[in-house]
């Protein structure tokens, strides 16, 4: 098993993943598979050019089976710290095949390493009910102050 960062030759694999993640969940859309690749193939590659994405990775013989994407997010500067970051962690999915053997756990640890060693100050995640369990063993929290309004 390789964990890594992703890079602009992963972007389609990474397109069909989502649409993957995505019907899994939902089941019909109204958008054609084609349509929809193309759009997420120009929005991940635009992410990597513009460093406001990372996209993490587990493959395996060359096929990527888990995947965490995490949106770089600048803070505003203050005078006594010019450069701070915090990341949104979302659309994390394993292949339904490869669950539950701690592929997730894994790539998760390397997000924080990874994200440990970029000085991003907080990572967040806004995640479905059956996954609260698993970042709670991962070291997140409900606890916070964060406050939210849908719109």
């Amino acid at each position: 098993m390789i964990y890594r960062l992703a890079t602009e030759k992963d972007i389609t694999m990474l397109s069909e993943m989502r649409w993957e993640h995505e019907y899994e969940e939902e089941g019909k859309f109204d958008i054609s598979k084609e349509d929809f690749i193309k759009e997420c193939n120009l929005f991940l590659t635009n992410g990597l050019k513009n460093r406001t994405w990372e996209y993490w990775i587990a493959e395996d013989k060359d096929i990527i089976i888990s995947n965490i994407y995490i949106r770089r997010i600048r803070k505003v500067p203050k005078p006594q710290k010019l450069f701070a970051e915090i990341g949104y962690v979302t659309n994390v999915h394993t292949k339904t095949e490869y669950r539950n053997k701690g592929i997730g756990t894994e790539l998760l640890k390397e997000v924080k390493h990874w994200a440990a060693e970029n000085k991003i100050e907080l990572l967040f995640v806004w995640p479905s009910e059956k996954s609260v369990g698993f970042y709670e063993r991962q070291g997140f929290s409900i606890k916070n102050e964060i406050m939210e309004l849908e719109i």
